[in-house]
């Protein structure tokens, strides 16, 4: 336990001292990216630890991990290098630089313990902390689309973060009647009061993720903001918050009668959503709209996923695990395959300039069309396995449901080969790929791939 508190307090410290160092190095200087990736590795050596030990408590209990929440921070950690690795050395000649190179690392520091909170004050600290975050690097670039992208993104956290805190509250008062003030969840009952905190918590859940109806901000957001800083807030920063919002499904939902009621409500989310997101990436030729529109779906997804947990969560069956697994699973292919592929229209979103783009590159364009196709979930990448074991677990709870996400998984499946075809056309394109952002969607990639080949190992071995 010394050694992962000790990392992540490393960790913080280089958050810190960047904007010190800063005063005293040129831009072109290499220390600071340097230690921005010092901060990365020491995180994926803390997550590893974490998984290796888990399940941990630290804090007397107040910081808990399991092996779903390891791997969601090995994600992470793993989405923050091909963030960093996809923006190249560009960040450095911004104004604001110093701010990137340290908010990298703090977002890092901040997640472990918003993964691991096992108090609901804990929850929202950690929740504001990672989401300013958010909202100051989605403005960094100070360009006036992302200006108006951090406004936009300002406005809705705020609003997710209300609902959150009358969450907290109710929380609170729930578990001090139930005489269980302390370090854990409140178990929901059927009551008018539940039933508002309840609905607080989906609606700051729905703002957050980007879950129909409450999804609006979402493709403007996504589509006009600096690439390189979208490919961070829709990759580990939503990693982080999907594992958050699971734990409290899962946690919330211990009474039989009020998991079946919120199984209900998210499955009805996740319809709306899934589809939503999938027929309307099929309008546009915008390719970072299409990636925004198919984040949407991918989440509602994940919302199948997340029916299955509230309707398992009292049930003391192995399915509750499978589930868990899948989630993670699919988390971690969502978060990857977006974190490389947002930064491709950093200069240029349209697909008529972007035509081609890819074809200059046998091994980039093999690729990128191997991380959209996770996305759709073609076997053996990681995106096919967690489909699979989401559509699995969410069986044990409705049928209907599950044919709903295969129809929309095929709907999806023509704007993926659309956009694949268009990137890897013969024309040629009017934007020049930079190599650092090829170079993360190959890692991306290679990480797709290898981890598409673990996951069933991984996940039987739960069983």
């Amino acid at each position: 336990m010394e050694l992962i508190t000790l990392g992540l307090y490393g960790v913080l410290a280089i958050s810190l001292i960047i904007p010190v160092l800063s005063i005293f190095t040129s831009r072109t200087s290499k220390l600071i990216p340097g230690l921005t990736w010092a901060a990365i590795l020491i995180f994926i050596l803390v997550s590893v630890e974490t998984y290796a030990k888990a399940p941990i408590n630290l804090y007397n209990g107040l910081v808990q991990h399991d092996q779903f929440t390891a791997v969601l921070l090995m994600a992470i950690s793993l989405a923050a290098a091909i963030s960093v690795l996809a923006s190249g050395r560009e960040p450095a000649f911004w104004e604001s630089s110093p701010a990137y190179y340290s908010l990298v690392p703090l977002a890092l520091f901040g997640s472990y313990y918003m993964l691991g909170a096992m108090d609901a004050l804990l929850v929202l600290a950690t929740w504001l902390l990672v989401s300013i975050i958010s909202y100051v690097m989605m403005a960094l670039p100070s360009d006036r689309d992302s200006r108006g992208a951090a406004i936009q993104y300002i406005f809705l956290g705020a609003i997710a973060t209300l609902f959150l805190a009358i969450w907290v509250g109710g929380d609170y008062v729930l578990s001090s009647q139930a005489g269980n003030l302390g370090f854990s969840f409140a178990s929901l009952t059927i009551d008018k009061f539940s039933a508002i905190v309840l609905l607080s918590l989906i609606i700051a859940l729905g703002f957050k993720l980007g879950v129909v109806p409450f999804h609006w901000w979402l493709p403007s957001v996504y589509s006009k903001g600096n690439g390189y800083m979208v490919s961070i807030v829709t990759g580990m920063i939503k990693i982080a918050f999907i594992g958050l919002i699971t734990k409290i499904i899962l946690y919330s939902s211990a009474n039989p009668i009020v998991s079946t009621r919120i199984a209900i409500v998210l499955a009805v989310l996740a319809v709306l959503t899934m589809t939503y997101g999938n027929i309307a990436a099929l309008t546009t030729k915008d390719i970072r709209k299409l990636l925004a529109y198919s984040s949407i779906a991918q989440v509602g997804y994940i919302l199948v996923g997340l029916s299955a947990i509230a309707y398992l969560a009292p049930l003391d069956t192995p399915m509750k695990t499978i589930a868990l697994a899948a989630i993670a699973l699919q988390a971690t292919a969502y978060g990857l395959s977006k974190a490389a592929l947002f930064p491709i229209g950093v200069d240029e979103s349209s697909i008529e300039k972007l035509k081609g783009l890819l074809s200059g590159n046998k091994v980039v364009s093999i690729s990128a069309g191997m991380l959209l196709l996770s996305l759709l979930g073609l076997p053996p990448l990681l995106g096919f396995w967690g489909k699979l074991y989401l559509f699995y677990a969410a069986s044990a709870y409705s049928i209907i449901l599950v044919a709903i996400a295969l129809v929309n998984s095929a709907i999806s499946s023509a704007y993926y080969v659309r956009a694949i075809r268009d990137l890897v056309a013969s024309e040629k394109p009017e934007v020049t790929l930079k190599w650092h952002i090829g170079a993360a969607i190959v890692l991306s990639a290679v990480a797709i791939l290898v981890l598409g080949l673990i996951a069933p190992v991984y996940v039987t071995s739960l069983s």
